[in-house]
């Protein structure tokens, strides 16, 4: 046993034998890998450029090409880089099935493909796929936007979408359920300036969109409110007839921005009761607004109703 012993190499000559086995197959690894080789390369294909109101049915999601390529080159493709982009911009459609030449984008293929690379043919030369054509339909868009607005700000209008509408393509049968498209929901607190955003709509799997964002915009102002006494006009009265009113008057209080307050004044609001609406079910008139300058964002008034007496 220790004559076998001492026949076996030391822990040094091992370790040096084994750094040898290891440069070694590093060495004709490197030579395997810088060698270049021909063979047949699967792709995963990236279809660009879909034609609009177009559904594609059968269409290969992987192609074959013939390249040649270092050996380096082929691990990366088969362990990273393994996908194709292919335009649609040129396929041919006839009465029941769509073609694109891809000898038209050897050129483009190419490009995609490592430095080194050759590429020597594509197969097949050309793809065939069926196809649906979809309906067309402009859609309103609703902006679905919750705004919290700082104490004393309101906005000036309501909030506006531009483009306002869109063209959906899709199945008709859905088309005809849809009235609108609606924008994701946000949420905006405390404003108090002008609001203008980029909004992305709702996506339905099913529909084709001629805009994936809208831009939302509205005009916020500083709004405060200014209290009037008016008096309550009486209309319709028939001849010989006349009617006294309890109360006489109406307390109105209009919200209004806070750069246009002093140029309102009563003689812009006009408050009224129709005798017309009297009926023998009511013993009250209601009080109606005539006239309101257009910028009142809000108007209150007190009272709703009121008491009457007729003399005839």
């Amino acid at each position: 046993m220790n004559k076998l012993l001492a026949k076996l190499p030391s822990k040094g000559r091992f370790r040096f034998f084994l750094f040898f086995v290891l440069l070694s197959f590093v060495f004709w690894l490197s030579t395997k890998l810088s060698n270049s080789y021909t063979l047949d390369q699967s792709f995963k294909v990236n279809w660009k450029d879909m034609p609009p109101g177009i559904v594609l049915s059968n269409i290969p999601q992987q192609l074959t090409f013939s390249i040649s390529a270092s050996g380096i080159e082929l691990l990366l493709y088969r362990w990273l880089n393994s996908e194709i982009d292919i335009s649609l911009k040129d396929v041919v459609f006839t009465s029941n099935e769509g073609k694109i030449d891809l000898r038209n984008q050897y050129f483009l293929i190419a490009q995609q493909l490592f430095d080194n690379t050759q590429l020597n043919q594509v197969v097949p030369t050309q793809v065939a796929f069926g196809f649906t054509k979809l309906e067309e339909k402009k859609l309103v868009v609703i902006p679905k936007v919750n705004i919290q607005f700082r104490a004393g700000y309101l906005g000036d209008s309501p909030i506006m979408s531009s483009p306002d509408s869109v063209l959906v393509r899709g199945p008709k049968s859905l088309l005809d359920s849809l009235k609108a498209l609606e924008t994701i929901v946000l949420k905006v607190e405390d404003l108090f300036e002008d609001y203008n955003q980029k909004v992305t709509l709702k996506t339905i799997p099913e529909l084709q969109l001629d805009h994936q964002e809208v831009q939302l915009q509205m005009d916020v102002s500083r709004y405060s409110e200014k209290e009037f006494t008016l008096p309550i006009e009486v209309l319709n009265i028939p001849e010989g007839i006349r009617v006294k009113l309890f109360p006489a008057s109406v307390k109105i209080r209009a919200t209004l921005p806070l750069s246009l307050l002093r140029t309102v004044n009563e003689s812009d609001f006009k408050m009224a009761v129709d005798y017309h609406s009297l009926t023998e079910e009511n013993n009250f008139f209601e009080v109606v607004v005539l006239r309101k300058p257009p910028m009142v964002k809000q108007l209150n008034w007190e009272p709703k109703q009121v008491n009457y007496l007729i003399r005839k």
